[in-house]
């Protein structure tokens, strides 16, 4: 029987030929089984579904919709049952709620064995319900992109996480924090500061002033050669959170171009003491923690002994 299917826009589609609807079906590469209600063997069933799950013409034929699910579900790497808590009730599922599965086994191919994956459902169909219909569909090609996908996957995360620790090895080469003497310590920068740099110059200050007991802090930027807005914010908070900390900041080696530049982009240097290099630095630090640089003459004389030329 020939009939005509309405589309939305209200028009019809030419009827499908019935004579060519068995053809088209058994030429389907899914397995397809019919069963009626109850424990009978199968109605019908087309020429793939025995290969695709391992059994003979016979073994169908003599199989009820039961004992295919018991069977799949011994085989099955999972059972799913939509709208339903329970893996596989007791009586294999008597009423009409439908049900599917995953088969995954190895088969010989070609003389090479490979990973054989099957989708499989059973569900009813009918006006009354009163027909079973099972189909099992072989998804080992979409399988292998899946498991492709998630190794691809893992690949690129396992990049990402040694980019990421590699990043941060960079940014703890790049931001030493030296301890020259008791209570003091210099960071030295050198090249640009983005935001993320900027974050973990304050992490590397803050660490210091307390695994050192730093009373003060010399921040050398003689390395940078730009100062913007970003930077010098990165800077003014990390001073302020060392002052949270008790502790002094002084930076030091401030080129005329980057004074220049934080003169114009309006910088308010407050709480933070400035020196001309790290030398002049290094002396306001000892002067603030009570020391000073002590010239011994015995050391003088030793070295102009050893610098002057032979009076002979």
């Amino acid at each position: 029987m020939e009939s005509a299917t309405t589309r939305r826009d209200g028009a019809s589609d030419p009827p499908f030929p019935s004579e060519l609807l068995p053809e088209l079906i058994r030429s389907l590469p899914d397995g397809l089984l019919l069963f009626a209600a109850g424990d009978a063997p199968p109605l019908w069933h087309n020429p793939q579904v025995g290969p695709l799950l391992g059994l003979s013409a016979d073994e169908l034929a003599g199989t009820t919709w039961r004992q295919l699910v018991q069977l799949l579900h011994d085989r099955s790497s999972t059972v799913e049952q939509p709208q339903s808590e329970t893996r596989l009730p007791a009586e294999l599922l008597p009423d009409a709620t439908p049900i599917r599965g995953r088969i995954a086994q190895h088969v010989e191919s070609a003389g090479l064995m490979r990973l054989r994956v099957l989708d499989w459902s059973l569900r009813t169909i009918g006006s009354n319900n009163d027909r079973w219909l099972f189909m099992v569909i072989d998804v080992s090609p979409q399988h292998a992109i899946e498991q492709e996908g998630r190794r691809s996957e893992t690949a690129l995360q396992n990049v990402v996480s040694e980019q990421q620790n590699l990043l941060y090895m960079l940014r703890q080469l790049g931001t030493p924090v030296l301890p020259i003497h008791e209570g003091i310590v210099v960071l030295p920068l050198i090249g640009h500061i983005d935001s993320a740099r900027a974050d973990h110059v304050m992490e590397a200050v803050l660490a210091a002033i307390v695994r050192y007991q730093a009373q003060v802090v010399l921040i050398d930027i003689t390395g940078v050669s730009l100062v913007d807005t970003a930077v010098a914010n990165s800077l003014i908070q990390t001073v302020r959170a060392a002052h949270l900390l008790g502790t002094l900041s002084i930076l030091v080696g401030i080129s005329a171009e980057v004074a220049r530049s934080m003169v114009q982009l309006g910088v308010q240097l407050n709480q933070m003491v400035t020196q001309r290099d790290l030398q002049a630095g290094i002396g306001y630090a000892l002067r603030h923690t009570g020391c000073a640089i002590v010239r011994r003459s015995q050391e003088v004389d030793w070295v102009a002994t050893f610098a002057a030329p032979s009076q002979e």
